[in-house]
């Protein structure tokens, strides 16, 4: 890679070939073609201001690692051709008002991973014909009303990794034609109803790693192109069953790692186009019997890291395209056939770190399609005889740290390991934990005769002999009695 260094503050063409893909976001196959072309210019470390003027033709500049601590009024007026200025891992603390004027022609800013903690409403005026505004990665705290007014044709705005924690209403209501929203990891508390309403347009949402604690339930009302809603790592602890007005271009909704503890029935029915939806990391003790509605492009799945306790019915039968469902680290005690009806695409089933003790011989029945199969940390004692036969793709099975009864009950799943070695991948070896002469031994290294049930001590059964010498003593005793009572008679 090539580096700016103190020797070299400005420089040009060939020599910073390999270093624009990581700044600015090219593929190495474009750098190839477009980092060293003469339209550009990048300013190093030993520059402490903007040059008055740049080589005749420059369009796009930047100011890498440079020692530029404020943006002046009227920076760039004898460029007016500029269509990109970025600055990047710069000590800017302040952008003066008029810093872009006469930049009619600019359509790319970039301000990034600086210590600037605020910006002034008329710093991007009459910059028409901006596109892309990139300020992530700094100090910005608040955004005023009128900030990017004007800005009618910007499609992006990232404004994430800052410590923004206030904007004010209508800050975003003139990007009539903005596509993307990035204000993720910040310190948003909440949000308003209105905040997004003139976004029509807009397809990107991206408000993960804040400390949103509720969302308005008409919040994303006005946004009927939106395609992809970020919400998760914050405090949310409720959605409204009406939460997603637009449900036909969505193709990413993520919830995890929040406070949820319910899901509206049905929210989630649909959405043909959803490709990735995530819930894990919540606290959800239940889920509601109809939760999804068919989703033909939806194919992984993670409800880990839940409360979960049971599982409704064939509450995943709708997903028939599903390939990955994790169920990991939840409270489940049993799960069912019912329970994964539907799933026949199935390949990946994760059950680790859950309470079940025990599953039926038909569990996996219908999953004909599982290869990989998680069932270690449970509390399971055995498995069914022939539990697996109907998964003849299965290649991967996890069953350590259980608590396995190591008697005559464990022959069937014996005999099946010793006949599947290769298809045990555990972590660690499947220990025994009952009887107690076994405890504590690897199971791989038993032999078959060495898993047996204590017989317990028959009960005594009085003999024949006894019960008919009984009843032959009560008969004679019977028969003297009545020869006496006749003898008395006569």
């Amino acid at each position: 890679m090539v580096l700016l260094s103190g020797g070299g503050g400005h420089m040009r063409g060939q020599t910073f070939i390999c270093l624009l893909p990581l700044l600015i976001g090219y593929s190495s196959q474009s750098c190839q073609k477009d980092c060293s072309k003469e339209n550009q210019d990048v300013y190093g470390m030993d520059v402490t201001q903007i040059p008055v003027s740049l080589k005749a033709g420059v369009t796009e500049v930047f100011f890498v690692d440079s020692n530029i601590t404020v943006i002046p009024k009227g920076a760039f007026a004898t460029n007016p051709k500029l269509e990109k200025v970025a600055f990047i891992n710069t000590p800017t603390v302040s952008v003066e008002n008029g810093a872009f004027e006469g930049l009619v022609n600019l359509k790319h800013i970039e301000i990034s991973n600086t210590p600037l903690t605020s910006l002034s409403v008329d710093v991007f005026q009459d910059l028409h014909n901006l596109e892309e505004l990139l300020l992530k990665h700094n100090k910005i705290r608040s955004l005023e009303k009128g900030l990017f007014d004007g800005l009618k044709k910007l499609r992006e705005l990232q404004l994430h990794i800052n410590k923004i924690d206030t904007i004010e209403e209508g800050t975003f209501d003139d990007l009539e034609n903005l596509r993307t929203l990035h204000l993720a990891k910040n310190d948003l508390s909440s949000v308003s109803s209105a905040l997004f309403s003139k976004l029509h347009k807009l397809e990107v949402l991206r408000l993960y790693e804040n400390q949103l604690t509720a969302i308005p339930d008409d919040i994303l009302e006005n946004l009927s192109n939106l395609k992809e809603i970020a919400l998760q790592s914050n405090n949310i602890t409720s959605i409204s069953a009406i939460l997603f007005p637009h449900k036909d271009k969505l193709n990413k909704i993520l919830l995890d790692n929040n406070m949820l503890t319910e899901l509206p029935p049905g929210i989630f029915v649909g959405f043909p186009l959803l490709k990735a939806l995530t819930l894990n990391g919540n606290k959800l003790a239940s889920l509601p019997p109809v939760l999804f509605g068919e989703m033909p492009k939806l194919t992984e799945l993670s409800l880990s890291r839940n409360s979960l306790t049971s599982l409704p019915q064939g509450v995943f039968s709708p997903l028939k395209k599903l390939k990955k469902l994790d169920l990991s680290n939840n409270q489940l005690l049993t799960v069912s056939e019912e329970s994964f009806e539907g799933l026949e695409k199935l390949t990946e089933l994760n059950l680790q770190y859950n309470l079940i003790k025990s599953l039926k011989a038909n569990t996996f029945e219908k999953l004909t399609s599982l290869t990989t199969l998680r069932l270690a940390h449970n509390i399971l004692g055995t498995l069914p005889e022939d539990v697996f036969d109907p998964l003849t793709k299965l290649s991967k099975v996890y069953l350590n740290n259980n608590t396995w009864h190591c008697d005559c009950r464990m022959v069937p799943l014996f005999n099946w390991m010793k006949a599947n070695p290769g298809k045990i991948k555990s972590m660690t070896p499947e220990i025994c934990n009952q009887p107690e002469d076994l405890k504590g031994q690897e199971i791989m290294s038993l032999k078959e005769d060495q898993l047996i049930c204590p017989v317990s001590p028959l009960t005594t059964i009085p003999s024949l002999t006894t019960t008919t010498t009984l009843q032959h003593n009560t008969v004679t005793q019977y028969s003297n009695t009545a020869t006496q009572y006749s003898n008395t008679v006569t």
